[in-house]
């Protein structure tokens, strides 16, 4: 196992011989994080009223109780604390009564060095096990749900979007056959924008109720954009937007799945319009870069940003900033990245506005 890292593992030590406890801590800190020493039961206690570590190193005998009872107290109010008791006068009675109380190790003090590290090893890699299951069963989860929505979306689409074609086209033949009478300028328009927003439920729904199928390969990113750009002004979207491309000299064309991927912009594409509609500057900026040995595009627009309580939400299925939106095509947005290995991000940027950043693998 490789050298555990600070950030990644929480240690407390409590021992009330100083010299021990110096020489634990620093072993420890030679190979991971810095630990919290405290050298008795009553400031151990006190301490792990707002604090949980991952290990923690307890002696079996305090100047002001038993360890044990520390272990035991561990185990009932921190179940994911592995605890890992200390003494210098071992025996097989002490060790049983230790471990039944919840311990996960039992160490002499005079033990070498090696035994220690072995200890602490262990017990970073039963940690290091422990979440990669919680994340597991957190995906686990989160596919259940999405294929649940997928399947309830499903269903919803079909039985939508016939009838809502039929209707958009009717009423559109019989204006135009009729016309616009001067008191009502502006209706076919005014209509013909709210089915459009009742479509792109319906295409959101449908796009997300199906099974990702991701086939990669090299993609020219500025004909992507363009036929994005021209699809979305065929349909009256990004009126006065201008767009903006820079492409990285040094950023070579990605791999990834054209087709999704032209899901994801026209997604981005198309809230970056609604965001900016009130506003005086309207431009979308789409630049791509190398770093860190990724492939990254950032998607800018010229909008007023999102609440920054909402940030860490909008990936979310069906969650949504706008009066009128699905909170799909975000959801969507992210769920193809992951079946690319992918990821993305967003943030506001000051005196503009949100920024979308994906990395790829090259």
């Amino acid at each position: 196992m490789a050298a555990a890292k600070p950030a990644e593992y929480v240690v407390m030590v409590v021992e009330d011989n100083q010299d021990f406890a110096e020489n634990l801590s620093e072993i420890i800190a030679q190979n991971g994080p810095v630990p919290e020493v405290y050298g008795d039961l009553c400031s151990a206690r006190l301490r792990l009223r707002d604090f949980t570590p991952d290990i923690c190193f307890v002696d079996l005998r305090l100047p002001d109780g038993d360890g044990e009872d520390l272990v035991a107290d561990l185990a009932r109010t921190h179940p994911h604390t592995l605890s890992i008791v200390l003494t210098g006068n071992a025996s097989i009675q002490s060790a049983i009564s230790v471990v039944n109380a919840g311990a996960f190790g039992f160490l002499l003090k005079d033990m070498p060095v090696q035994g220690i590290l072995n200890s602490f090893t262990r017990a970073c890699e039963r940690i290091d096990l422990e979440r990669q299951k919680e994340n597991l069963e957190e995906k686990l989860r989160h596919q259940e749900q999405l294929a649940l929505i997928g399947q309830m979306s499903a269903t919803l689409a079909h039985e939508i979007k016939n009838p809502l074609t039929g209707i958009s086209q009717a009423l559109e033949l019989l204006l135009d056959a009729v016309g616009e009478p001067p008191s009502l300028a502006g209706l076919k328009d005014s209509i013909l924008k709210r089915f459009r927003a009742m479509n792109d439920l319906v295409e959101d729904l449908l796009e997300f109720s199906k099974p990702l199928n991701v086939k990669r390969a090299r993609a020219d990113m500025l004909e992507l954009v363009a036929g994005i750009e021209s699809e979305l002004r065929s349909e009256g979207r990004l009126k006065g937007v201008e767009i903006i491309v820079s492409l990285g000299e040094n950023a070579e064309a990605p791999r990834l799945d054209e087709v999704h991927f032209r899901i994801l912009l026209r997604n981005l594409f198309r809230n970056a319009d609604q965001a900016m509609e009130n506003q005086v500057v309207r431009q979308l900026l789409i630049t791509t870069s190398l770093r860190d040995g990724h492939f990254v595009i950032e998607i800018g627009d010229t909008g007023p940003g999102i609440p920054e309580d909402k940030l860490g939400k909008i990936f979310e299925p069906f969650f949504t900033t706008k009066t009128r939106g699905t909170g799909l095509g975000l959801a969507l947005a992210a769920r193809i990245l992951d079946e690319h290995n992918g990821s993305i991000g967003v943030r506001n940027v000051p005196g503009s506005g949100a920024l979308f950043t994906i990395e790829l693998d090259e």
